[in-house]
This record gives structure tokens, C-alpha cells and sequence, in this order.
């Protein structure tokens, strides 16, 4: 709630606008009637056509100034919604930037998806229909009453009684609605994460036979949120007919009433005519304002879960004191000084007491079993996750005391997963280095071993991309995310097990031309092929979190059984050459 309150001060002007606008609306609406009766009695009833004439003059202007202010508000409304749509999702993109990895996937990709597409829809449309449908309804409803009993005080206790059954009909409905209204986006994230996984894994689910199995797991989800909003709509399928028929009632009534003072003299047949619209105006609103509250649940519900994220505070956050570090030239660009590091809740560290040091113009290499901690330590560096004891340093200053702005602005990474944004390959290329000239962008390629196959494209550099780059190979994603970490000017290069895909071939040459044209830079490599690293200026042998192994490939032949152990298993299956 202190969101939308924030939204308010912060665009008070608009919401100041929109409520004169309002009340211009409601005047206009509520004086209709009354120009109706002033017709009926004093025009028509009379026959004084010059009484009419006026009166209709008077009805068409205010009917078209009502309009035209009705469309002011109407657009100013949906400007306002617009508007905190924007805010939300810029918060809630801010905010899933601060998190940490493991905060992010508490909540998931299909739920984060679904709390800044339909979640935020959905209070967009609350907040409209509240400006234009809630507001009014309790100004309108005052208004009539008091018209109606200006007239007969009659009418206006019948007015004001049908009003009252509705109230306690729409609590029932609300009271009901609540918790089905606040399942049904949890069945949302269902079918979204269903439904992404189904999607991004189709070769997986077809290589399997898997087909039936989806289609069945995809069902499931779609009934389960069916069945909820069926049960939602079942309600409101009750709801609006009951509401339907006590419009209808009030009508007769009025019309009863109202008739038989007339017939006693004690009410013109004018006043019955604006009797009978003033009670339709407040049941039309109070329609309209009960469908609007009866979203209310699901509305709350969806600002619950975007709360859930804004409220939470990043694991990881800049010290107030942080300020930028000058870089220094000189050795080591990283050190690890007994690094320790768990996950929430685990029982064991996933490092632990380790330290080393990378200097310039050398290249070390980690390498270790599936599980051993070689990409936390990346992880560590980049502050993806934050080390419980020890120290690591970049460029002599220590990574807690830097912004992670300056902190990763200072590495050029490469992921373990190569990862292209949609666009064009310069677009990607340039993420690292927006003033990148279009030599270094060609140099980079060059490096990466894709300079060929950019070249043979038509476009060359401004080749489209497609979602994830999954309109190139798995290689192909690889060199150009390799060369887009090279574009950055920095003097740390990670390699995070980013040579998986290439071909022993095309593995040696790029790190030929790494040695040769990135020489002057730390470079951190994590591998999972002994071939990848056997040129290494120093190799860290990692086995559940300890560092077991440190020197060049042949000392580490000599002095660790785990480094042998793995040369062996890979020579075995003429992987790799010693």
C-alpha cells in the first residue's frame, strides 16, 4: 500500500486534476434529472414549447460539456495507470538487480515474469476502474438521496434501503471472492513456469517421447486455474443477476410509490421521471463500484506479491561508506585470503579456507569434479554471492568496500551458460564498451575465433540476434561471448568454462591468440578439459571446496593425486595429449 500512497504524493498534480475532473463529471450526470423533471412539468405537461426549448437547449450543452470532461478524465486516468505501471515495473526491475542469486531464485523466473507482466496489469486496470467507477459511486449516492428527498422523503428511505441489501450483498460476494481471488495468480506462476519449460525444452521433451507426459503436466496446470476462476465466475454469475433484479425492483417500486402520490397530488409525474434516474444513477454506480470491489482481492493479492520483492532486502549491499578505488598497476590483481563460504542452511561450506593470488601477464586455471566450488569462486569475486570470513582483494582494494558497480565495471566476464541479448552482434558486442571503435570490436572477434563466421554473414556486425542467441550454435554463442568480454578494457578476464562447445581445434587457437594479444591482463580460467589449461602459468585443483593442488601441469603430475586422476581419466578417452 505505501507504494500506491508514494505513486499519489508523487504525481499529486494529475490525481488533483483527476478529482476536478470528477466532480465536473458527477455534476454534470446528476443535473440531467433534474432538467428532465424542470421539462416534463414546466414544458411539456404545460405545453410550452418555449420551456422545451430551453430546457433541451440546456440538457445538450451540459450533455456535451459532461462528455467532453468525461474524456479528459477518462485519458488523464489511464495516463495515471500508464504511469504506475511504469513506476512498478522500473522498481521491481531495480529491485531484482540488487538481489542476490539465491534471493532471485526463491521466487523463480516464472513468477518474477508473471509479478511484472500480469500482476502489474492487473493493478493498473484496479486503479482506473477505483478513479473512474469507486470514487464517484459514494458522491453520486449522497447527491440522489438527498435530490430524492427534497422530493419525498419517501423515496428516498426505499432509495436508500435498496442500496443498504446491496452493500451487505457485495460484503458476501467480496468475503467469498477473497481467497479464490488470491489463488489464482499462484496458478498463474504454474502455468507460466509450465509452460516456459515446456517451450525452452521441446528438444529435451521430443528426444525423451516426452510429448504425452507435457501435454498432461500442461493440462493439469491449465485446469487447475480454470477451476478456480470458474468457481470466481460462478460467483459473479449469481451476483450480477441478483443485482440486475433489485434494479429492476427499485424501478417498480419507485414507479408504485410514486404513482400514487401522483395520483393524490403530492408529486408531479416529473419529479417520479427524476425520482426513477436519480435511483438508476445510484444503482448504476453502485454496480459498477461493487464489480470494481469485487477485484479488489485479487488486486491486493497482486500487491502483495510485488511487495513481497520490494520489501526485501538485498543479501548483498554497497557499504554507505563505499566510495570508487583508484586502480592499482601493481601485482596481484586478485587475492583470496582464507575465503570461506556457505550457503544459507547448508550444513557444509562450499569453500572453504582458501587462498591464492593471480598477478599480471599470467593465467591460472581451476579445475575440479562437478561440485567442487570452481564457479563460486567466480561467484565470490563478482560479489554474486558474498563470503562469509576471509578477504578477496581486486587490484588491491577489498571487493566489500567497492560498489559493485566499480567491483565488476573493473572484470570482463564470461559466463559458464553464453548468453546473447536480442538485437544485433554489435549491440551485443557493445554492452561491454559502448565506445568500442569498430576495429576493437573486429580485434575482439578476431581473438574469439568468430571474426570468420561474422564475416560470412550478410550483415557482418549488424547481424540480427535472436532471443538468447539461439539463432547460432552453441559454439558460436561462446566465441561471441568470449570476444564480448574481450571488447571491455580491464586487466582481469574470467573465463568461466566457456570452451566447452569448441572444438579441440578451434580451443587451441583462441587460446593461442589470448596469450598473444591479451598478455598484459590477469585471465582466470574455470575448466572442465585438462587441454584447456595446460598452458596455465598456475593451476588451482579444487575437491569439495578445499584447495587440494597448486602449480604448473607438470608439478601438479607429480604432487596430486586428484590433477593425475583427472589428466588419466581424460587421456583415457583421448580428450587430451600429455
Amino acid at each position: 500500500m505505501k507504494f500506491f500512497i508514494q505513486f499519489i504524493k508523487d504525481y499529486k498534480v494529475k490525481m488533483i486534476i483527476t478529482l476536478i475532473l470528477l466532480v465536473g463529471q458527477i455534476g454534470g450526470t446528476l443535473l440531467i434529472p433534474k432538467l428532465v423533471a424542470t421539462m416534463i412539468d414546466n414544458g411539456i405537461l404545460k405545453s410550452d414549447f418555449n420551456v422545451v426549448i430551453n430546457v433541451g437547449i440546456s440538457m445538450l450543452i451540459f450533455a456535451i460539456l459532461t462528455t467532453i470532461i468525461s474524456t479528459i478524465g477518462s485519458w488523464v486516468t489511464s495516463d495515471l495507470g500508464s504511469l504506475f505501471g511504469r513506476e512498478m515495473r522500473t522498481k521491481l526491475f531495480k529491485k531484482t538487480q540488487e538481489l542476490s542469486l539465491q534471493q532471485f531464485d526463491s521466487f523463480g523466473i516464472s513468477s518474477m515474469i508473471t509479478r511484472s507482466t500480469s500482476d502489474i496489469t492487473n493493478l493498473q486496470q484496479t486503479l482506473g476502474m477505483i478513479l473512474q467507477l469507486v470514487l464517484p459511486a459514494p458522491i453520486i449516492l449522497i447527491v440522489s438521496i438527498a435530490m430524492t428527498a427534497s422530493v419525498n422523503q419517501t423515496l428516498a428511505l426505499i432509495q436508500f434501503s435498496f442500496i443498504i441489501l446491496l452493500f451487505f450483498l457485495s460484503i458476501y460476494v467480496i468475503r467469498k471472492s477473497n481467497h479464490l481471488s488470491s489463488t489464482i495468480q499462484l496458478r498463474l506462476d504454474r502455468i507460466n513456469k509450465v509452460v516456459r519449460e515446456s517451450i525452452t525444452g521441446v528438444r529435451v521433451i521430443r528426444a525423451f517421447g516426452n510429448e504425452n507426459y507435457e501435454k498432461n503436466r500442461c493440462y493439469n496446470s491449465y485446469t487447475s486455474y480454470a477451476n478456480n476462476m470458474i468457481k470466481l465466475n460462478r460467483l459473479y454469475a449469481i451476483f450480477y443477476p441478483a443485482v440486475w433484479l433489485m434494479m429492476g425492483a427499485i424501478m417498480v417500486v419507485v414507479l408504485f410509490v410514486g404513482g400514487s402520490y401522483s395520483l393524490i397530488g403530492a408529486m408531479e409525474i416529473g419529479e417520479i421521471s427524476a425520482v426513477i434516474e436519480y435511483a438508476i444513477l445510484s444503482m448504476g454506480y453502485c454496480i459498477m463500484a461493487v464489480s470494481t470491489l469485487t477485484t479488489l482481492p485479487k488486486a491486493q493479492a497482486c500487491l502483495n506479491r510485488l511487495e513481497e520483492v520490494l520489501d526485501l532486502n538485498p543479501s548483498i549491499t554497497d557499504l554507505s561508506s563505499s566510495q570508487t578505488t583508484s586502480k592499482n598497476t601493481v601485482a596481484p590483481v586478485v587475492e583470496f585470503n582464507h575465503v570461506t563460504f556457505s550457503y544459507d542452511g547448508a550444513e557444509q561450506s562450499v569453500i572453504n579456507d582458501l587462498s591464492f593470488t593471480m598477478n599480471p601477464n599470467e593465467t591460472t586455471a581451476i579445475i575440479g569434479s562437478t561440485g567442487s566450488g570452481k564457479s563460486t569462486i567466480v561467484d565470490l569475486l563478482l560479489r554474486i554471492h558474498e563470503h562469509q570470513t576471509g578477504t578477496i582483494n581486486l587490484n588491491g582494494a577489498n571487493t566489500k568496500i567497492m560498489t559493485q558497480e566499480e567491483l565488476r565495471n573493473q572484470i570482463g566476464y564470461v559466463p559458464q551458460k553464453a548468453f546473447l541479448f536480442s538485437g544485433t552482434i554489435r549491440s551485443n558486442l557493445l554492452l561491454a564498451n559502448p565506445t568500442a571503435s569498430e576495429d576493437e570490436l573486429w580485434q575482439a572477434l578476431a581473438i574469439a575465433q568468430a571474426k570468420d563466421f561474422v564475416s560470412s554473414l550478410d550483415d557482418g556486425l549488424d547481424s540480427l540476434v535472436s532471443q538468447g542467441g539461439s539463432n547460432f550454435s552453441g559454439g558460436q554463442r561462446q566465441r561471441l561471448s568470449i570476444a564480448r568480454a574481450l571488447v571491455k578494457k580491464t586487466n582481469l578476464f574470467i573465463f568461466d568454462d566457456c570452451f566447452s562447445a569448441l572444438d579441440v581445434k578451434t580451443d587451441k587457437v583462441l587460446r593461442q591468440q589470448l596469450h598473444l594479444h591479451v598478455h598484459e591482463q590477469a585471465k582466470l580460467i574455470i575448466a572442465q578439459r585438462v587441454s584447456s589449461i595446460l598452458d596455465a602459468d598456475q593451476i588451482l585443483v579444487l575437491d569439495q571446496g578445499h584447495l587440494v593442488g597448486k602449480g604448473k601441469h607438470h608439478e601438479l603430475l607429480e604432487s596430486c593425486a586428484i590433477y593425475r586422476a583427472i589428466v588419466d581419466s581424460q587421456i583415457n578417452t583421448k580428450e587430451v595429449t600429455v
